[in-house]
């Protein structure tokens, strides 16, 4: 009955949509689904978003479907895999931090992935230098030193918007370069991206400011093509099922990109950053969606529940 159902809906869905989700069969008599994915074949063992995704489309899977997991043979800016998704109609999924204008320019699955984590950012900075940041109380004092962020990301406009000072490249790894190399004075990075990426990559220069975070409300979210939306009504009800039954917090709190962070995570000074590019559709009312961290005063993360617009 079960499979049935997921089965009717299925068809119903790609009935409706403006391009179906494309499948075809193979040999052994299975319905095949390659899923196009921003990921590289190096970040296959341990990458959060590609497991994640699989296990959402698997969640809503016929018993004669397999979600095959196509990886992409190099990595690109993140204005590059947003124009390769704008004009790709096939199963091509992407995940980047959500703003007003990606969210026009293609199709959001609207449950942040990090559960809102990706607004809570420490700062990567040079070995031997916390005493630098040891006097920082506010934005201001923050602003005598520079930052390094992506060309295209969001947080960029946001800490320009805030007041802070920002210069940029095109990829993350040719930010760890220039802060290594003294371009820069620190580098914010997520909650669950700073200690795993320095774990990952072995950095010996690199480490994690002691002191401050940075918030500013936003969300991590997978996206499509906006012609695709029987992918991602599909990626959706897996999601969405997945939290229902509780696969998603089990994934989550066990991956290392989050627990690595969460158990390090100390209390610190909340430096808060407006975000005027986050949209009106964010859905911050619902409570499923967020992580509360305990180690922060429930005042201080109420906002990421309850956003100011």
């Amino acid at each position: 009955m079960g499979v049935k159902m997921h089965l009717g809906v299925w068809l119903l869905l790609c009935s409706v949509a403006c391009v179906p989700v494309l499948a075809q069969t193979s040999g052994d008599g299975k319905i095949h689904i390659p899923v196009r994915v921003q990921g590289t074949k190096l970040e296959e063992p341990v990458d959060y978003f590609t497991e994640l995704l699989n296990m959402a489309l698997n969640a809503s899977k016929a018993e004669n479907e397999v979600v095959d997991i196509v990886f992409s043979d190099r990595d690109y800016s993140q204005a590059r895999w947003i124009h390769l998704l704008q004009n790709d109609k096939r199963n091509f999924v992407i995940w980047t931090m959500t703003d007003k204008t990606r969210e026009q320019q293609m199709r959001p699955i609207r449950i942040p992935l990090f559960k809102g984590l990706f607004g809570y950012r420490v700062l990567l900075i040079r070995k031997g230098e916390q005493a630098r940041f040891d006097n920082v109380t506010g934005l201001t004092d923050l602003a005598r030193l520079l930052a390094g962020q992506g060309t295209h990301w969001p947080d960029t406009d946001i800490m320009l918007h805030n007041g802070l000072r920002v210069t940029t490249s095109e990829t993350t790894e040719s930010l760890f370069r220039m802060l290594s190399a003294r371009r820069f004075d620190y580098f914010p990075r997520g909650i669950s991206e700073a200690w795993f990426e320095l774990m990952q990559r072995n950095e010996k220069n690199l480490v994690v400011e002691k002191n401050l975070l940075l918030y500013y409300p936003t969300a991590m979210y997978y996206f499509v093509n906006k012609d695709n939306e029987a992918l991602a009504k599909r990626i959706e009800s897996g999601l969405e099922t997945l939290i229902d039954n509780g696969k998603f917090d089990q994934f989550f709190y066990n991956h290392p990109r989050i627990n690595t962070g969460l158990e390090k995570l100390q209390r610190r000074k909340i430096l808060r950053l407006e975000n005027p590019s986050l949209p009106d559709e964010t859905p911050v009312d619902n409570p499923r969606y967020w992580v509360d961290l305990n180690g922060i005063s429930k005042s201080e993360v109420k906002p990421e529940h309850a956003v100011a617009r």
